[in-house]
């Protein structure tokens, strides 16, 4: 009795709402579906101007997503920083002079850090080497020299052996950790290598341990081979912190790494005045930066994260708004021609709100269908012209960099959040440009609607 007094009085259950809502959104569905049958040349316009802004849009996004998402052996990429450089300062003169890189005087005093939890190093340049193949041809091997903390840093997948240890790399030991790929070219296996020697350009290394390649979109670890820097010649700095490696970080706060360093230079440079020299270190400017800013460098290794920034900015806006403009004017061009079928449904009692809803609603199903057209053929370009892409983006900044070897792998093409992201986007801005032409044309009259000529 109480639900039939509630009926009666206009009260409704929420399970009636809902059914009465998705009756509807049924109703909407089955009558884009019908319109995309009966009008093929709007609908496949409107779905192929939308695919091809989703399309161009997701690839620029897959890119970068490729440069900061975590992929092997670059798992800990949101906690990595990368310390490239050090300025010196004459307090006396004013003069500064900056190097590309640090000694290893400040690596040690890095690993003391609190807000260090791994520090690792590699060089800032891969000169162009040979390795001897046991047939007696010459393979090109693109080789990184790093120090025993660079395999803490990156989790590299071992199919045998091991990463030299520290007291190796202090020796100068000569030993060295070869990728399968390079392997299966110069030994066609990768079992039994732990142990051989292998002569690149001249020297001898031994092998100590056999990983998994890289991706080269993993590009701070990419390398065929990794060894031990020669600290003992030279490559490891001066007396004020000055030298020729990149420090890379693992950290979980940024900013205290940073007040850290700083705290760490100015003991230094106390130091430094007290054994008479005229040089102290500088401060931080931008000699730090996460791998996310980097990432959103226009190239691979660069700082240009501010300037890129504004140009994705731009280059998303361009890509999305334009076309959505230009669907806009197909949008009100289809409108004038449905007029007399808006003043017929208006005379039969269809309220502006209820034939808004169904235009909404076709835009969003076309909407919806062009965005997954556009994320396969981004996937398509991705997979079949990756190489033009990551070349674009600068990736294959060093010449030894095989580029042929990428490969996009599932989990860096199918990323959830991106796609969905820029599904929202895309339907937040088709819905907005389908919104003005449709509300202008349901405004007029029944009658003037109704004297317009299909």
């Amino acid at each position: 009795m109480k639900e039939t007094k509630k009926k009666q009085s206009g009260w409704k259950l929420p399970s009636q709402l809902w059914g009465r809502g998705w009756g509807r959104g049924s109703l909407y569905f089955r009558q884009s579906l019908h319109m995309m049958r009966e009008e093929k040349l709007f609908s496949g316009i409107y779905m192929a101007g939308t695919a091809l802004a989703v399309a161009f849009t997701m690839v620029i996004v897959m890119a970068y997503n490729f440069k900061m998402a975590p992929v092997y052996p670059e798992v800990n990429r949101a906690r990595t920083c990368y310390l490239d450089g050090i300025v010196n300062v004459n307090p006396t003169t004013g003069v500064r002079q900056g190097c590309g890189g640090v000694a290893q005087m400040i690596i040690d005093r890095l690993r003391e850090l609190k807000s260090v939890e791994q520090v690792g190093t590699t060089l800032n340049f891969n000169p162009e080497l040979f390795v001897q193949k046991p047939d007696g041809d010459d393979e090109p091997i693109y080789m990184q020299f790093v120090d025993d903390g660079f395999f803490k840093v990156y989790q590299f997948d071992f199919i045998e052996g091991r990463p030299f240890t520290h007291e190796e790399w202090l020796t100068n030991m000569n030993r060295l950790v070869l990728t399968d790929r390079m392997a299966k070219k110069v030994f066609g296996t990768t079992e039994g290598l732990v142990g051989k020697t292998l002569t690149i350009d001249y020297e001898e290394f031994t092998i100590c341990g056999i990983v998994r390649t890289a991706n080269v979109v993993s590009f701070m670890s990419y390398a065929d081979a990794y060894t031990g820097g020669d600290h003992q010649h030279g490559y490891w700095g001066d007396p004020w912190g000055k030298g020729c490696v990149k420090a890379v970080i693992l950290t979980d706060d940024v900013e205290a790494l940073r007040k850290d360093i700083n705290q760490m230079y100015t003991q230094l440079s106390q130091e430094l005045k007290e054994r008479g020299e005229e040089w102290e270190i500088a401060p931080l400017t931008n000699e730090l930066i996460s791998h996310r800013q980097m990432a959103l460098s226009t190239h691979a290794r660069s700082r240009d994260f501010q300037n890129n920034l504004l140009y994705l900015i731009l280059t998303f806006i361009t890509l999305l708004i334009v076309p959505a403009v230009n669907l806009s004017g197909i949008i009100s061009g289809r409108m004038e021609e449905r007029l007399a079928e808006m003043g017929v449904r208006k005379a039969f009692g269809a309220s502006k709100r209820t034939l808004l809803n169904q235009i909404l609603a076709e835009n969003f199903v076309l909407t919806f269908f062009g965005s997954v057209l556009g994320l396969l053929l981004a996937w398509g370009i991705v997979r079949w012209g990756g190489l033009w892409m990551l070349d674009a983006l600068g990736f294959s900044n060093a010449s030894e960099v095989n580029m042929e070897d990428f490969m996009a792998t599932g989990e860096m093409l199918f990323a959830p959040v991106v796609f969905g992201s820029a599904l929202l986007f895309c339907l937040l801005i088709n819905t907005l440009a389908a919104i003005l032409p449709a509300w202008l044309s349901l405004r007029k009259p029944i009658v003037e609607s109704m004297n317009q000529k299909k």
